[in-house]
């Protein structure tokens, strides 16, 4: 069969079309599939440890609702990335001083890498992962802790979400008003009790009749496994944090000036007598940082805290608060 002149033409051009078309599709491959988008809630259980991809280097980071400033990483891990130092930065404690440098680096939290400033000293920042991340520095919209199983007929406490300490220290909680100033609330459930500084404990101790109990000498460890000394302070008239009565707190007595407003508490010190009503004679003295770290003693009957930084919300999930001693 003899095909006529226009017949032959228009295969020709159809073949030609198909084998520049295939050989292009062979040159170009498949298409590259862009990173699926992170979800809006990131659920931390356990050991609250996630996957982050640093200059294309897959590293486990501990996420801290407690830490301030830019993602830390331990010793090790910085060499290994072969980072190379862009500032220095340092850490105070009372008179022991930490110091270390930062660097920019490229971040993949699962949809694409994104700029992260990283800090690393001579100390571990984490004894059970590369690193340890604050939770402000997460890509979610919200970010829930569970400490445990919910108990039956738990209620939702909502604070404000306040942030402080600048970029580079900012840190994430909420406020409460004593006296004339806002106090910092942040949650510190890696710790068992509240802890504040020498200053904070006399603004506190001076606005609630505040003393220190006895034989409660103690031991707070900081950042990179820096230890400072510590005693109990009470206070007979509670701060109240939503259902929570803050009524004790460890202080770092040899940090930041002496905690000499807080004096003792004596045998049936008639302040913390239940009946008696209080009336304070102490002038609010000191000058506080006004940060109170909350630890998970204080909210033990809570089962979860949630960090909703789409509606600027901190809300804790608790059962009944415990009867009071």
């Amino acid at each position: 069969m003899r095909l006529c002149p226009p017949l032959v033409s228009l295969l020709i051009a159809v073949t030609l079309l198909a084998a520049t078309g295939g050989a292009q599709a062979a040159q170009d491959g498949p298409a590259p599939l862009s990173p699926a988008p992170l979800p809006d809630e990131l659920v931390l259980r356990g050991d609250n440890v996630i996957t982050v991809t640093i200059n294309g280097v897959p590293l486990r980071f501990e996420v801290s609702a407690d830490s301030f400033g830019a993602p830390l990483l331990n010793p090790d891990t910085a060499a290994q990335l072969m980072l190379f130092p862009e500032g220095g930065r340092g850490w105070q404690f009372g008179p022991v001083t930490v110091e270390g440098v930062t660097a920019a680096v490229a971040a993949d939290f699962g949809a694409g890498p994104v700029p992260l400033p990283l800090s690393w000293t001579p100390r571990r920042a984490s004894h059970k992962a590369d690193g340890v991340i604050g939770v402000h520095y997460l890509p979610y919209a919200r970010v829930t802790f569970v400490f445990h199983d919910a108990a039956e007929g738990e209620s939702v406490q909502r604070f404000a979400m306040r942030r402080a300490g600048g970029r580079g220290n900012t840190r994430i909680g909420t406020e409460v008003t004593v006296g004339k100033k806002k106090l910092m609330m942040v949650f510190a459930a890696q710790r068992a009790e509240n802890l504040v500084t020498a200053p904070t404990a006399n603004f506190i101790a001076t606005h609630r009749e505040g003393g220190f109990e006895p034989g409660t000498d103690g031991m707070a460890v900081m950042n990179f496994g820096v230890l400072r000394p510590t005693r109990m302070m009470r206070i007979a008239d509670p701060i109240l944090l939503g259902d929570l009565v803050v009524e004790r707190f460890a202080v770092r007595i040899e940090d930041y000036g002496n905690p000499r407003q807080v004096g003792e508490i004596a045998p049936d010190d008639p302040r913390f007598d239940r009946n008696h009503i209080l009336v304070s004679r102490r002038k609010g003295k000191g000058s506080p940082d006004l940060l109170t770290r909350i630890g998970r003693d204080q909210i033990a009957h809570c089962s979860a805290i949630t960090y909703d930084f789409a509606a600027a919300e901190i809300r804790l999930s608790c059962a009944a608060p415990p009867p009071a001693e």
